[in-house]
């Protein structure tokens, strides 16, 4: 399994060729979310890595307006022969580069298209172009394995690194700020919450927008093995806002030079495994159901659609029995409170009279106080 990470400096590009790394993301200020590096910068930058032997990945993350991007696909054009990759988030880049570039691509698939088959939509459309995915931290281990074995090219995963919670294009920041701010400039802080305990939320603004990370930061560096025994190709140490010289710890510890205790210790900020070991945000939502309404088995005629008082009741019928004007039916109202109700008036949805109305079509009967929409309708 490869080890990828990012440099923002020559400093940088030293320590990662000493580590043994070979990959390296270049981000540049105006391709990368929270990329520093000027046209000069990352020239210099990308020339170095080539002289290491580095493989140098060009980010370009951003999500775009329609004027924004004909900017950047001018631009591009005088950066990209010094990259050996193109890593690209927005599906209207990707297209882009499929049809304008010859570059090995790199589809960052972390903030959407969590299920497998889009994946593999977008694996097709690549038509071999696609050198690698980037799946997202919000999958479970069971689902990691599951789509580095079906998805049958590399996979990457973020190892270490801040968690993105939230997102806009907008400035938030700035108009806090006493100064006045420039486009250049990069602004920090730390939010909280005025109706919880919980604070300490980093921000960042940026001339893409504002950014909110969680408290932690996701590390599954511990679980190294275990992801390569599954067939994960390649795990990114993001330290874009730490000290980079913590990366000697890191690669010291997957050598197994040291202890996961020593690389925490060391580590400047709280860590967590975020989804990895399960991912349980659906366990809340069979509380969420109305547990008074969960059986449609049996005699289950089906649900009351429309309550119009004095009027009617519009019943849209989900058993093969349909309905009849001979039915006795009992009807459950969402609250839990149960009526009966003898059929005398039975139409169609063209209000006319009939003797039974099939299933998957609507029944109009009489109206019955205390029935209301959602209420479900059984046979007696």
């Amino acid at each position: 399994m490869k080890f990828v990470t990012y440099a923002q400096n020559l400093h940088d590009l030293s320590r990662i060729k000493n580590l043994g790394i070979t990959e390296v993301i270049l981000g540049h200020i105006d391709f990368s979310r929270f990329g520093k590096l000027s046209d000069d910068d990352f020239m210099n930058l990308a020339k170095r890595s080539k002289e290491l032997n580095l493989r140098v990945i060009f980010e370009w993350d951003i999500l775009m307006t329609e004027d924004k991007f004909h900017q950047l696909q001018n631009k591009i054009f005088d950066l990209l022969p010094q990259a050996e990759a193109l890593r690209v988030q927005d599906p209207g880049a990707f297209e882009w580069c499929l049809k304008n570039t010859n570059h090995p691509l790199h589809f960052i698939a972390e903030n959407g298209n969590h299920n497998l088959l889009a994946l593999q939509g977008w694996i097709e459309h690549a038509q071999g172009r696609l050198e690698r995915i980037v799946l997202s931290l919000e999958l479970p281990k069971n689902k990691i394995q599951e789509y580095c074995e079906q998805l049958k090219i590399p996979c990457e995963l973020l190892g270490l690194g801040r968690i993105l919670l939230f997102y806009t294009p907008r400035q938030l920041l700035a108009p806090l700020h006493d100064d006045r701010v420039s486009y250049n400039d990069e602004l920090v802080a730390i939010g909280e919450s005025e109706e919880s305990p919980h604070k300490g939320f980093p921000l960042i603004e940026n001339r893409h927008g504002t950014f909110m990370f969680h408290i932690k930061e996701f590390c599954v560096l511990e679980y190294a093995q275990e992801l390569e025994d599954y067939g994960l190709s390649s795990l990114r140490l993001d330290l874009r806002w730490t000290d980079f010289s913590v990366i000697d710890v890191i690669m010291s510890y997957l050598k197994k030079e040291v202890n996961f205790e020593d690389l925490k210790n060391t580590y400047p900020q709280d860590l967590m495994k975020g989804f990895y070991l399960t991912n349980k945000t659906d366990v809340l939502f069979p509380k969420l159901k109305n547990h008074r309404l969960q059986n449609r088995q049996g005699d289950y005629v089906g649900e009351v659609i429309e309550a119009e008082k004095g009027s009617h009741l519009a019943i849209h019928i989900k058993n093969e029995r349909g309905l009849k004007k001979s039915d006795r039916l009992r009807v459950i109202h969402p609250k839990g409170d149960e009526f009966f109700i003898n059929i005398y008036s039975l139409r169609n949805l063209a209000l006319e009279d009939v003797e039974l109305v099939p299933n998957d079509s609507v029944a109009i009967i009489q109206f019955a106080n205390g029935v209301w929409v959602k209420s479900h309708v059984f046979y007696v």
